[in-house]
């Protein structure tokens, strides 16, 4: 045994020289919270209630599990922390890897004629005050800071403004221009969550340097994949109408990555996307957008969610989301890998042998061109439709028999 020893001998004294000089604990401070980079950061309104005050033994905010080790930041490459607040467990996201946030701060310098390692608050300071302070014309002028931006895919500058609108009602200092463009640059997650279908998304507690803090959901779809029928077939009847909400709206929100682990149950077992990242927005009220009903054809993909930003962008409607849901999360050949056989798996006998219309509602609502047996556009609206209503009602009888 003595060989398997000396294999492990070099990555047990990393180990500790790593302990020894950073220590075992994370704690929230301003170094952590990458503080320095403000005002090209998210904001500051927890600032005083996050950050440890001088001279004082209370922690409000305490990193919970994996998250309070530092040697843990090696492989939490989302930067995703858990942490209690006031007793209660929230999330803490720095939007980014760290990789992803280094790049934004070199594209920044670079936009703004600095060296490669300037100062970025400074940077973004510059961006601004040569717009006379309009960030549709800093976004116009440097698209290169904002081309992973899933709001900007589109160029309908009305969505751009009311995302900002809804944000300066919450951020209104001095600074709320150089925070709004951080966000929408980095990761438009928690701009979303502040403008749109709040019932869909977690509630946002604040933000303090590159670090934002949201209300912890519950488990993911992935974790709640051997839960009873009958409780999946809730959490599929919601799917659905987060589907039908968010492509009816003003401003339609598409839906262009529904793994299982970006949706999660609070104790209420209310659906709720958690991570806003991927979202497509489009101003329904956009003059010459196509009026006709957009059906995703796969974009040459059969196993995976393949769209068209050109294609949402130019349509008033389009079933995208009823695809993304049926096709991606419920289909029995659904191409997650979180749980490819469906979330709607292993259903009881007296489901298949009284409700067999469910799982062709299911294969109709995820039909794809690409498939050799469909010799026609699918028509998922009205098979989504009518999934919904043969769910609720199975979900709500008083005689359901598990």
């Amino acid at each position: 045994m003595r060989w398997k020893w000396k294999g492990y001998l070099p990555y047990q004294f990393m180990v500790v020289i790593f302990l020894l000089l950073y220590g075992w604990q994370e704690s929230v401070d301003e170094s952590f919270v990458n503080l320095e980079m403000c005002p090209a950061c998210y904001g500051q309104s927890l600032c005083g209630a996050m950050l440890k005050k001088q001279n004082s033994d209370v922690d409000n905010f305490l990193l919970r599990g994996y998250s309070q080790w530092k040697i843990m930041k090696f492989f939490n490459i989302k930067n995703v922390y858990f942490a209690s607040f006031h007793e209660k467990l929230v999330v803490m996201k720095k939007l980014a890897h760290d990789s992803e946030l280094q790049e934004f701060d070199e594209v920044l310098c670079k936009a703004s004629r600095h060296s490669l390692n300037c100062n970025v608050s400074l940077a973004l300071k510059t961006l601004l005050s040569e717009a006379g302070d309009d960030i549709l014309q800093v976004i116009s002028r440097h698209p290169e800071l904002f081309e992973k931006s899933d709001a900007t895919k589109c160029a309908h500058n009305r969505t751009i403004l009311e995302l900002f609108k809804k944000y300066s009602v919450i951020d209104y200092g001095p600074y709320h221009r150089h925070h709004f463009l951080t966000m929408l640059a980095v990761n438009m997650e928690p701009l979303m969550m502040m403008t749109y279908h709040s019932k869909w998304f977690p509630a946002i507690h604040g933000t303090c340097g590159r670090i934002i803090v949201e209300e912890y959901v519950g488990p993911t779809l992935t974790h709640l994949a051997g839960e009873p029928w009958h409780i999946r077939a809730d959490y599929a009847r919601q799917l659905l109408e987060m589907a039908g909400e968010l492509s009816d709206g003003e401003f339609r929100l598409y839906l262009t990555d529904v793994s299982m682990d970006n949706f999660a149950v609070d104790e209420q077992g209310r659906v709720k996307i958690i991570d806003a990242e991927n979202l497509v927005i489009v101003d329904s009220l956009q003059d010459n957008l196509d009026s006709s009903e957009h059906v995703n054809d796969g974009f040459g993909c059969k196993d995976c969610l393949s769209f068209s930003y050109e294609d949402l962008c130019s349509h008033r409607s389009s079933d995208h989301n009823f695809f993304a849901v049926c096709k991606g999360m419920l289909s029995s050949t659904s191409f997650s890998e979180d749980i490819p056989e469906g979330l709607l798996h292993s259903p009881p006998d007296w489901v298949m042998l009284e409700h067999t219309s469910i799982f062709n509602l299911i294969e109709e609502c995820a039909a794809h061109p690409l498939d050799p047996y469909n010799y026609s556009k699918p028509k998922r609206r009205e098979a989504a439709a009518a999934l919904h209503s043969l769910l609720l009602a199975v979900t709500s009888s008083n005689q359901l028999r598990i």
